[in-house]
């Protein structure tokens, strides 16, 4: 079961409950495995069946309910653009056999603290590491969505076809390169080294957004300066990619963000 920890302090505001000694005796009635919790920090192993959990916002969401401090079932409104405003990834048919499934939202209006940030890396890399089985059945990419012209375009290209630079890097390197030098590249690039394709996200200029399950571009990073988020979600279970979208989509709403549909539309 993974692990998680949670700062206290933030906890207990989430929660509205502030006394220690009753939350250490209520949260294992959840059913997790409580290992500690003190003025500090909260440390637990989460059930695999609760992915919702792994994070602060959607732990402290389903104690509330639990423990009756929020009696009412929290209603997450999915907001439409303007007309002829609308965002649109659109699918070519050349992913089918790799990656073939993605979804995605806009999250606007979000005040992005520093521990925010924290959390929503956190919750990411849990995701990836259980729901995701390592990324293979799901990876998520989060970005600064204005820096990103729409429409979006999600295809398979050959190695050699893009460059861009990877987060964490200041080089431009094409995609194999990526997979031999860049650390997640190392890591995680078994999942695609076998084809004879990558997949890829490009913008409507055709700047790459991200090469899934690996890597996303520096130039949509995400800082504590960032408003708008552009999440996509890849993999090959559709329903996990569904419910992975749900939960981080979710835990920005919590954040006091505004969620936005994003159109998904079959490349012919």
């Amino acid at each position: 079961m993974p692990t998680v920890e949670f700062n206290t302090s933030e906890l207990v505001e989430l929660i509205g409950i502030k006394d220690i000694n009753f939350l250490r005796e209520r949260i294992p009635m959840l059913g997790v495995d409580l290992e500690s919790i003190d003025s500090e920090k909260a440390i637990m192993e989460i059930f695999p069946n609760r992915p919702d959990m792994l994070g602060i916002e959607g732990f402290s969401r389903a104690l509330r309910n639990f423990l009756g401090v929020k009696k009412e079932v929290g209603i997450y409104e999915v907001k439409e653009e303007k007309e002829g405003a609308e965002r649109k990834i659109f699918v070519d048919k050349s992913v089918k056999t790799i990656r073939p499934f993605i979804s995605s939202a806009i999250v606007k209006n979000l005040t992005i603290t520093d521990a925010r940030l924290k959390s929503l890396m956190n919750i990411q890399e849990k995701l990836h590491i259980t729901h995701g089985r390592n990324r293979k059945k799901v990876a998520i990419g989060i970005h600064n969505s204005d820096v990103v012209k729409f429409p979006v375009t999600y295809k398979a290209v050959k190695p050699k076809e893009y460059k861009f630079v990877p987060l964490n890097f200041n080089e431009l390197m094409d995609l194999d390169e990526i997979l031999k030098i860049h650390p997640k590249g190392i890591t995680y690039g078994k999942i695609i080294s076998e084809f004879d394709k990558f997949p890829l996200l490009v913008d409507a200029d055709n700047n790459a957004i991200s090469m899934p399950p690996i890597i996303n571009a520096a130039r949509t990073k995400v800082t504590a300066e960032t408003k708008n988020l552009f999440i996509e979600v890849t993999g090959t279970n559709q329903y996990a990619v569904e419910k992975a979208l749900a939960i981080v989509a979710c835990t920005l709403a919590d954040m006091g963000g505004e969620i936005y549909n994003m159109s998904i539309k079959l490349k012919h």
